[in-house]
């Protein structure tokens, strides 16, 4: 390697390391120092300044390589000490800029390991090859990655970081439930369908379950949010604006998750802490008008600086036909009304067993039905993935453009874990998914163990849920 010998030329040096793996095979930053050291002392070269910085070059808007180009521009250097040109520029416009000081006189010299670029037409000629040799290496790069991560996903393997409540195996790189996470996203889901809670409160639950976020505190409401609209967690996942069936454990189902998405778009999020203040919103409507009850709440102010509030429920009066005439409710009062009629639900004991009977008469006759139904469903499942292949075909063929094909092979992913879904249910559990709760019931009412005056009002707004319809309040 020769060297420029003019002694007017002031050095400005220049070291980077890229933090992505593309790179990581060039020379550590104390490597080129030791290395620029080397040079200087041998060839007798003043360095009056040097930047370094670990950050990938693919990309304009480095900090210390733009502080670089400007110490050139304002003339306070005028050669560069850098290990290889593509330490300096690996994108179009970093190397423009270079050549750019170049061609105005700024910049007379670039010494590398291998070579030295003088401000002549040849040299130049040399560095612009070299910058165009690092970014097309980049460009090549990239497009094996994504060549790669597109077969990642067509084979269902999501081709990025698990996702929270996921851990990418050690050896083998697949994403696996984290199994001190993972058991709880279910009930993270089933917390958040029952529409009582908003995302503040769904943080304050997961912090009371033990989930943190990387730094160790509560989930932001952001990051819970993220988590319940996600369909990775009932085993799908877009990438790069397209729809795959995943390979990795869902965490929900995908009726759990549709639960969700219907509290999500019908109530929003505001609502959800009024749900939880006042339980029995939604449930009852006025019996004179028909209008839908609403809740508020009073709160007196005492002279001695004490107060004292109550919460009432009334009808909303807007059924639009008739002049309601209910007054208000307190809430203990309809609490009480509510128990007491639970307490007046009875059913005898002969009727019980003979019920129950008939639900295990039940359970045997469709465990029969249950082979037959999961004969359809894996039919039904294979029309869909037949629809799969010939909607590929179709796009490859140039008979259906990028946009339609994607929103076709959205719904018929849905479709397919939908249909999974429900035949691990059947195969699992068969009619059990609707006999057991009928059981419970049956049960609950026989012992009389229903909730009364005074006890949780959410487990009362449940249980009246359950066994009753058509609710109203007079």
């Amino acid at each position: 390697m020769s060297t420029p010998s003019e002694n007017k030329l002031r050095y400005l040096a220049y070291f980077r390391k890229s933090t992505e793996s593309d790179e990581r095979q060039v020379q550590s930053i104390p490597d080129q120092k030791d290395w620029a050291n080397k040079v200087t002392n041998e060839h007798r070269l003043t360095i009056i300044k040097s930047r370094e910085e670990s950050k990938s070059a693919k990309k304009p808007g480095r900090s210390q390589f733009n502080l670089l180009i400007k110490d050139i521009d304002d003339g306070k250097g005028n050669a560069v000490v850098a290990y290889d040109a593509s330490r300096l520029a690996r994108n179009a416009l970093d190397g423009a800029r270079i050549i750019d000081l170049m061609d105005s006189g700024k910049l007379q010299a670039i010494v590398t390991a291998t070579n030295t670029f003088r401000n002549n037409s040849s040299d130049k000629f040399m560095l612009s090859f070299f910058f165009a040799q690092s970014k097309h290496y980049v460009d090549n790069l990239s497009e094996v990655t994504l060549r790669g991560m597109r077969s990642k996903a067509k084979k269902g393997v999501f081709p990025g970081r698990a996702k929270f409540g996921y851990l990418n195996h050690p050896r083998t790189k697949e994403i696996v439930p984290d199994p001190e996470v993972f058991p709880y996203i279910k009930e993270l889901y089933e917390i958040y369908a029952t529409g009582y809670y908003g995302l503040r409160e769904m943080s304050e639950v997961s912090y009371d379950m033990g989930l943190r976020n990387f730094s160790g505190g509560m989930l932001s409401k952001s990051q819970i949010m993220r988590i319940l609209s996600d369909p990775f967690y009932y085993g799908a996942f877009r990438w790069a604006d397209e729809d795959y069936e995943g390979v990795h454990e869902p965490a929900v189902s995908h009726e759990l998750w549709e639960a969700v998405e219907r509290v999500r778009s019908h109530r929003g999020h505001s609502i959800s802490k009024w749900r939880k203040q006042y339980p029995f919103l939604g449930m009852f409507r006025c019996e004179e008008c028909g209008a839908s009850i609403t809740a508020e709440k009073h709160t007196k102010k005492y002279k001695n600086g004490s107060s004292q509030t109550w919460h009432y429920y009334r009808c909303t009066k807007k059924s639009g036909t008739l002049k309601c005439r209910q007054p208000f409710t307190r809430e203990e009062v309809l609490n009480q009304s509510i128990a007491d009629r639970l307490q007046k639900i009875s059913l005898r004991e002969d009727c019980a067993e003979a019920m129950l009977e008939q639900i295990d008469r039940w359970q045997a006759e469709e465990g029969s039905r249950e082979s037959v139904q999961i004969v359809e469903l894996e039919f039904e499942i294979e029309k869909i993935e037949a629809k799969l292949r010939r909607l590929t075909d179709l796009h490859i063929d140039g008979e259906l453009d990028m946009s339609d094909y994607k929103k076709r092979k959205s719904e018929l992913i849905k479709q397919k874990i939908a249909s999974q879904t429900r035949l691990k249910l059947v195969s699992r559990e068969g009619v059990r998914v609707w006999l057991e709760p009928l059981r419970e019931l049956i049960n609950a009412v026989r012992e009389r163990n229903l909730p009364t005056a005074g006890s949780d009002l959410l487990e009362l707004r449940n249980f009246v849920a359950k066994v009753g319809s058509n609710l109203r309040v007079k």
